[in-house]
């Protein structure tokens, strides 16, 4: 999931990209991040060697020379590839539509993603 494919889509009306509040940004991302993992957990070791080694055939790479953070990194990419997940406008529409379908699911990781208030500057507040 890289940032272009989440939500830096250009609008073709205007020719630039929709503005989306940096909190339901930070949210978006942390439901997604939220998805990954849960999928990635309930995976058995044997099956989380095996997504790693088509990967890295993908890729190119020798899982030999590969360190846990990169064999993981795989994992990852691959397992985005494969869970089903909203663009950020869908996403951010449904969620302001039902805040609840979604709170549950967040790790709150999107606390630390956007500034509080008292480290915004004064003229964004």
């Amino acid at each position: 999931m890289s940032e272009n494919s989440i939500g830096d889509r250009n609008d073709t009306a205007a020719g630039t990209a929709p503005e989306i509040d940096p909190i339901l940004r930070a949210k978006y991302l942390d439901y997604c991040s939220a998805r990954i993992s849960e999928v990635f957990l309930s995976l058995t070791d044997e099956r989380t060697y095996q997504l790693m080694e088509e990967a890295a055939r993908e890729a190119e790479l020798s899982v030999g020379s590969l360190s846990f953070q990169g064999m993981m990194r795989l994992v990852t990419r691959k397992l985005q590839e494969s869970v089903p997940l909203p663009d950020m406008e869908t996403w951010v529409a449904e969620y302001v539509e039902n805040p609840g379908r979604y709170d549950p699911f967040l790790l709150g990781l999107w606390k630390t993603a956007v500034p509080s208030e008292e480290d915004r500057p004064l003229e964004e507040q």
